[in-house]
Formats: structure tokens, C-alpha cells, sequence
């Protein structure tokens, strides 16, 4: 997924200009004033540019669907080093900056507000201080929304290590690493939790076991073989390979096949 710049950062990038352009020619009207809030102004419009320019090469960079900033884990080195300096880097300094300016700003309207070219030189900054404060509760938006993200993944990972033995290994291999990160995540879990789906009773394929030979696991579609650790439903009686069937119930608490839910009393939130 790419995001070219547009016609927005056309006009961001233009009217930015103008005013660095503007208060070039007004530099002696602003170094009277209490603090140099033009230095602000010269300073957070760049960084401004260098948040967007950062969020235009990290999408066009990325891997997968969606926005890299949401994305703690991601796979090719330039969108990783990107989004490493949006939130470690970028995003602090700018929070920092923008106190910055508040004070100088405040100051300079309290004490020295005749230094300001006109009125709407005044306002300007005033409305920029208030964009500024929207810039970074937008990022901090994102920053908590990948945070969580990251949290779920990091508990699926959990759930699916815990579920991850020899038997499952062999079938399907290492399955508790989330190489996609977040977008590897279903979209409305609803499944058992690791805990709950080790409650259920299995058992090992025998002689014993009267499983017949053209009995086949309706997940991974093999013959039950003798050996086989199994899983049999209680609220339905179907029969799967343990290693199949956990793998599905972490993110669907239904049978496969007859689609009956395996809860029962002894396994509720």
C-alpha cells in the first residue's frame, strides 16, 4: 500500500512556504520580540514536513496493508529504521518543541506583543500552536493504537507457545512467532484461550481406541494413524488431530464441521 504525496501536501507544503518566506521579511519585527518565537515557527514547520515526508516513505516501503506506524514489527529495514525515528525521535522532540513555543509564545503576548508584525502574524502563531496540539494527539492516537496492537499479538503468541509441543511442531511447525505482526491477527477472535482448550481430554490413536483405519482428521485431511495424539469434541463427538484442532479453537470456540459450540459448563470466561 502506498501513499503518494497529494494534492494536501501540495498545499501544506506551499503554505508553509509562504509563511517562512513571510516571516524572513518580518525578521527584525520578530527579534524584538520577549522570546523568538519566529525560530519556533522556522523549526516546527520543518519538522512538520520531515513527520510527513517520514509517514510517506515509510508506507511506500512497507510489507503489508495498512499503516506502518501501526506495524512494531516490521520486516524490511528502512520502514523498521522510520517508524523507530517517528517514536523515538521525531514524536519527543516535537511534543518538547511545541511546550517550547507555548511558553515563548505566551510570553511574548504578555509582554511584548506590539513586536509582532500585525494581528494576523499574532494569530497565525496561535492557530499553529493549535495544529501543533492536534499533530500530536493524532500520533499519540496512533502510538496507543499500536500498542495495543502489539499487546494482542503478543498474547496470541503466548497462547499459541503454550500449545506448541513436539506433536504440533512436526505437523505445522514453529507457529509461535507472528511473523506479520498485527495483520496476522483475526479480525473478531472468538476463540478458546490456551488454558481452556487444555482442559479438554485427549488421547493417543490405538488399537484400543476402536478409531478405524479410514478415519481421517477433516482439518489437515490425513488418516488417523496409530500413534496420533487426538482431540474428541465433547458437545459433538468429532474427531481431529490434537494438533489440528487446538490451532482452531484459539481463534473459533465451534467445530469445524458441524459448527456446535465446544463450550460447555466446564469451560466459560
Amino acid at each position: 500500500m502506498t501513499v503518494p504525496l497529494g494534492y494536501n501536501d501540495g498545499i501544506l507544503f506551499i503554505s508553509l512556504l509562504y509563511s517562512s518566506i513571510d516571516i524572513h521579511y518580518e525578521w527584525d519585527s520578530f527579534s524584538q520580540c520577549k522570546q523568538p518565537i519566529h525560530h519556533w515557527l522556522y523549526l516546527s514547520f520543518a519538522l512538520v514536513i520531515v513527520f510527513r515526508l517520514t509517514h510517506v516513505a515509510g508506507m511506500k516501503t512497507t510489507t503489508g496493508p495498512g499503516d506502518f506506524l501501526l506495524d512494531l514489527r516490521q520486516k524490511a529495514t528502512l520502514p523498521r529504521v522510520l517508524a523507530a525515528f517517528t517514536w523515538l525521535i521525531a514524536l519527543p522532540f516535537f511534543i518538547l518543541w511545541t511546550l517550547v513555543g507555548t511558553k515563548w509564545l505566551w510570553e511574548t503576548i504578555r509582554e511584548t506583543p506590539a513586536c509582532v508584525p500585525t494581528q494576523t502574524h499574532l494569530w497565525f502563531s496561535i492557530f499553529w500552536l493549535a495544529l501543533c496540539y492536534i499533530w500530536i494527539l493524532i500520533h499519540i492516537a496512533l502510538g496507543v493504537v499500536a500498542w495495543l496492537l502489539e499487546h494482542r499479538v503478543r498474547k496470541a503468541e503466548l497462547d499459541l507457545s503454550q500449545i506448541e509441543d513436539a506433536d504440533v511442531i512436526s505437523r505445522w511447525g514453529h507457529v509461535s512467532s507472528l511473523s506479520g505482526g498485527y495483520q496476522s491477527l483475526t479480525s473478531n477472535p472468538k476463540g478458546l484461550s490456551a488454558s481452556e482448550i487444555n482442559t479438554l481430554s485427549s488421547f493417543s490413536c490405538s488399537s484400543e481406541t476402536g478409531v478405524g483405519d479410514d478415519v481421517e482428521c477433516s482439518i489437515c485431511l490425513r488418516t488417523l494413524e496409530l500413534g496420533d495424539s487426538l482431540r474428541q469434541l465433547d458437545s459433538c463427538g468429532h474427531l481431529f488431530h490434537r494438533s489440528c484442532i487446538d490451532l482452531w479453537l484459539l481463534r473459533s470456540c465451534d467445530c469445524p464441521l458441524c459448527k456446535r459450540s465446544v463450550r460447555t459448563d466446564n469451560i466459560q470466561h
